[in-house]
């Protein structure tokens, strides 16, 4: 399973429209380290207050359900979800160098797989 996550996430990501391996660093730095931060946080006050089984679950099902959800509703949906004439526009207005973190409001969905993929080899 992780083998599979870790290199779909790299796929998705460098392959998709407006993107490619540039992204990879700022989606790591400013996305990925956050979720991580957050997540800490979270598993702490979660160990504080249930039991270890429960823990477990509380932290696994999100994921199974976001896969799901990624798998079924939004890659298939990905033209529609993708703002990518809004960000044309904003990258008109803004110097060449934002075309990384542009890339990562491109395609959202993707950075939201990227990041719960990298959590997944961590938290399970």
């Amino acid at each position: 399973n992780y083998t599979i996550l870790r290199d779909t996430k790299d796929v998705l990501m460098v392959t998709a429209k407006g993107s490619g391996a540039e992204v990879i660093p700022f989606i790591k730095t400013y996305v990925n380290l956050p979720a991580a931060i957050g997540f800490t946080a979270l598993y702490s006050k979660l160990c504080d207050r249930m039991e270890q089984k429960d823990v477990f679950y509380a932290c696994t099902i999100p994921f199974l359900f976001f896969f799901a959800a990624f798998a079924f509703i939004i890659f298939p949906n990905v033209g529609m979800l993708h703002p990518h004439a809004f960000v044309d526009k904003i990258a008109l207005a803004l110097p060449e160098g934002f075309g990384a973190p542009l890339a990562i409001v491109r395609n959202w969905s993707y950075a939201v797989f990227y990041v719960m993929a990298e959590m997944w080899g961590s938290v399970v």
